[in-house]
Order: structure tokens, then C-alpha cells, then sequence
């Protein structure tokens, strides 16, 4: 048996797992002033946030701070926009970290599967 699978690029799976940090948001500075968004999901390569009306297209690249809680956790990233979903969702990747942000980003990101993993522990122990 032969045969052939293409991928469109839109189409490609997600390279990391991408989980809901609450109180997770990005900061733009824009010629308007700085605009915060909250992050819908976030991985170690990238994260979804919100924008209506929608101000970003896919291939636009720019520079953001990520907040935790308010207050600065990772500043002066970069990121590129890989797809804009309808409802306004923007799925970006992030360009160019350094090893320190590399780092810092997967701490927080296996933080939250740590504690999404007992959460889910003590709900089966629970039942």
C-alpha cells in the first residue's frame, strides 16, 4: 500500500503542550499606549491571546512583556503571529529568546501542569 500525506502549514500540529495560566497576560506598547491581553494558552514556543477588533495578521512580528499577576515576569520578548482564528484569537510563536527566558518559560509552564496533575488526582480520589 502506498500513499502520500501533505501538510499544509496552517494545518501543523502543535510542537509543545499549550496550557491556561490564570492572571497570564501580554503587554504591547503601541502608539496608542500600552495595551494589556490576556493569554488564552501558552506553551515553551508559543501562546493564543484575544484582540477585538482584530489589529494583528498573520506573519506581523512584535515585541511584548508578560505579566503575571499584574507584574512583570518575562520583559522585552518577541514574537511572531502565526494564525488569526475567527473570534479574534491570535496564535503566535515566540522569536529569538535567549536561554534565561527559555528557562524561566518552561518553569512556569511545568509549574501549572505539576498542579493541573494533582488537581486531577485529587478529583479522581475525591470520586
Amino acid at each position: 500500500m502506498d500513499f502520500d500525506i501533505k501538510v499544509d502549514e496552517e494545518d501543523k500540529l502543535r510542537q509543545a503542550y499549550r496550557t491556561r495560566v490564570p492572571g497570564l497576560d501580554i503587554r504591547i506598547n503601541s502608539k496608542r499606549g500600552p495595551l494589556d491581553f490576556p493569554v488564552s494558552d501558552i506553551s515553551a514556543s508559543g501562546f493564543a491571546f484575544q484582540d477585538n477588533p482584530r489589529g494583528y495578521s498573520s506573519g506581523m512580528e512584535f515585541t511584548f512583556d508578560l505579566l503575571l499577576g499584574k507584574k512583570l515576569f518575562l520583559g522585552d520578548l518577541k514574537a511572531k503571529v502565526m494564525r488569526v482564528l475567527d473570534k479574534g484569537i491570535i496564535g503566535c510563536n515566540f522569536q529569538e529568546m535567549d536561554r534565561r527566558q527559555e528557562i524561566k518559560l518552561d518553569k512556569l509552564v511545568l509549574e501549572v501542569q505539576k498542579r493541573l496533575i494533582e488537581l486531577r488526582k485529587a478529583k479522581r480520589a475525591a470520586e
